[in-house]
């Protein structure tokens, strides 16, 4: 007899462990398959940290949502500890944004200008006050000023999918490991349950497909789905004292800081499918661009260094709804789909 569920989310990343955590929390029953282990893939590889101002480029429905998606995030936060003891390394540390050309000092304004008038936290910094701010960058770094976003936050990512994955076990969710999903079962236009590899059928009426960069693999009827993988690689080293106590980026590098001493670059982008071979180049161009940014990073440590396979594909929600067949969405943060199937995408939630 086939495992019956209200629910089946596929994908045992940050997204689809919330959605299942979420969905469970409203009493439904919830089965979260995933092809690997849950939380070992694009998730736990992340830099981790919770922005929403620095791409949008005019005020609207999508960038408020953005902004209730990152400040939920100090309650959700505190509801997970109630299921878990695991530290997520929240931390509402802001992100210093460098201006290094005249073109970006003039973009930076315009949108620091629009967002400040829309109500959003924001500000605009001369060049002095952002060498105040960062006395470590380097002193031939051509400086036209900076924007700081005190709302931007960071968590560690295998620690937050620690906490999720403890909850929604706690929780009842039924979480089945190495179980890929290879097609979409269906009566008529009514989307019925998953199969799974090894033949077995799972049911529900709904079906979630979280499976970032493997979802158009799931079955025919998702091929078409706009997303592709990137490769993106991340740097660690480790400081005696870190230079910076506020994320920094800028168009010639990014400098993630922890309270640990710890200290991300990256990550780059790579059209390179699903490849997770670490590339010397790659490390070193990060390294290059962090010395260069901040020369006091010569004498750190190379702690380590991986790639990850994110998801690819146009950041404004999309949905669909055909004349015949199951209809998805498509969208940064959260999907749900009253009857028929969703396919929901992580990206703005926790790079």
């Amino acid at each position: 007899m086939a495992q019956t569920s209200d629910v089946i989310v596929i994908g045992g990343g940050i997204i689809g462990l919330a959605v299942a955590y979420h969905l469970r929390r409203a009493q439904l029953g919830v089965t979260l398959v995933e092809r690997g282990v849950v939380g070992r893939e694009a998730s736990w590889a992340a830099a981790g940290y919770l922005s929403f101002q620095g791409e949008s480029t005019q005020p609207g429905p999508r960038l408020e949502l953005l902004r209730t998606s990152r400040l939920m995030y100090d309650g959700w936060i505190e509801e997970l500890s109630e299921f878990s003891a695991a530290d997520t390394g929240f931390w509402c540390c802001g992100l210093l944004e460098l201006c290094v050309t005249e073109a970006e000092a003039r973009a930076y304004q315009e949108r620091v200008a629009w967002q400040q008038a829309a109500g959003y936290t924001i500000e605009w910094l001369d060049p002095v006050t952002v060498r105040q701010r960062q006395p470590h960058l380097a002193a031939d770094l051509q400086l036209y000023g900076g924007v700081w976003l005190p709302e931007v936050a960071q968590v560690r990512p295998p620690r937050l999918l620690k906490a999720l994955t403890e909850a929604v076990i706690r929780l009842g969710v039924r979480v089945r490991e190495h179980a890929p999903v290879v097609g979409i079962t269906r009566a008529g236009d009514q989307v019925t349950g998953v199969t799974l590899a090894g033949g077995e059928h799972l049911t529900a009426a709904i079906v979630i497909n979280a499976a970032g960069s493997w979802a158009p693999q799931i079955a025919p009827e998702m091929a078409r789905l706009p997303v592709k993988p990137v490769k993106g690689t991340i740097v660690l080293l480790e400081t005696t004292m870190p230079p910076s106590r506020e994320l920094v980026d800028s168009s010639c590098g990014a400098l993630y800081p922890r309270p640990d001493n710890k200290i991300l670059l990256g990550a780059t982008l790579e059209d390179a499918g699903f490849d997770k071979r670490v590339k010397l180049a790659a490390v070193d161009h990060l390294v290059h661009q962090a010395v260069t940014l901040m020369p006091i990073l010569q004498d750190a440590t190379l702690v380590t260094a991986w790639d990850r396979v994110a998801s690819l594909f146009s950041r404004q929600p999309a949905l669909s709804r055909p004349d015949s067949g199951p209809a998805w969405c498509l969208c940064s943060d959260r999907a749900f789909s009253e009857r028929h199937l969703a396919g929901a995408y992580y990206w703005s939630a926790a790079h």
